[in-house]
């Protein structure tokens, strides 16, 4: 394996830990607005309560992408990976 491929993968799986932290954080926080919606919103306004649930709504879509991207690249630098081994590899 190649040292830009392994690079490329601890960058991809990072990228995939952070994205799940990303969406784990969101529903965590979209929890909490139920749990206390008055408290988190001055005047406990509903307009602004929507807001916040779409931002966070947004944020969690744009990490799920993320993942699926990362998760992707993953996938195809693990099938280049094992690609390599059999060419180079004389017993097989």
């Amino acid at each position: 394996m190649s040292a830009i491929t392994a690079l490329s993968m601890a960058n991809y799986t990072i990228m995939k830990n952070n994205a799940l932290y990303g969406m784990m954080s969101n529903n965590n926080a979209r929890m909490g607005l139920l749990s206390s919606p008055l408290g988190n919103v001055s005047f406990g306004s509903l307009g602004a309560l929507s807001a916040m649930d779409t931002q966070m709504e947004l944020e969690s879509i744009n990490c799920s992408v993320q993942y699926q991207m990362a998760k992707a690249m993953l996938e195809s630098l693990k099938k280049l990976q094992k690609e390599e081994t059999k060419k180079f590899n004389i017993f097989a």
